[in-house]
């Protein structure tokens, strides 16, 4: 096998492996439930029951939509507050005006993945080549 084929071959299984912990192994949805969780939980604390917050789904994003009462100062607090929870990147309110684009979750994985992969690779090579050199000096 040449090193081109074995490169792909880890590439499409580093892929493979991130895609199924995403979806079907239920990383995104652990994530997404734990995000909820912890909005409601601050919301709760800050004796905000009426408003309403979820992650946003289909594609799974780190936002969470905001929606409910709020005068001006309580909604720029909530979102600020929201947006320093872990796991959550931007914090919108229903009918604020468009949204800012955002990576989906999935996305954000496999770039890490790749990332990975690519350091590993290199790593790789940094050995092989010691190992040459090693050799070269004893023969």
């Amino acid at each position: 096998m040449n090193r081109n084929t074995a490169l792909a071959i880890g590439l499409g299984a580093t892929l493979a492996a991130t895609y199924l912990w995403h979806g079907p192994g239920g990383a995104g949805a652990r994530l997404g439930a734990l995000v909820d969780r912890e909005v409601r939980t601050m919301l709760d604390d800050y004796e905000m029951q009426a408003v309403g917050a979820r992650i946003q789904h289909h594609p799974l994003i780190r936002r969470v939509v905001l929606d409910g009462p709020a005068d001006g100062f309580q909604r720029a607090e909530i979102a600020r507050l929201t947006e320093s929870l872990p796991g959550v990147a931007t914090a919108h309110w229903v009918g604020s005006g468009e949204p800012t684009r955002a990576m989906p979750l999935l996305a954000e994985a496999m770039l890490m993945a790749l990332a990975s992969f690519a350091a590993g690779v290199v790593l790789a090579y940094i050995a092989a080549l010691r190992r040459r050199a090693r050799e070269a000096l004893l023969a």
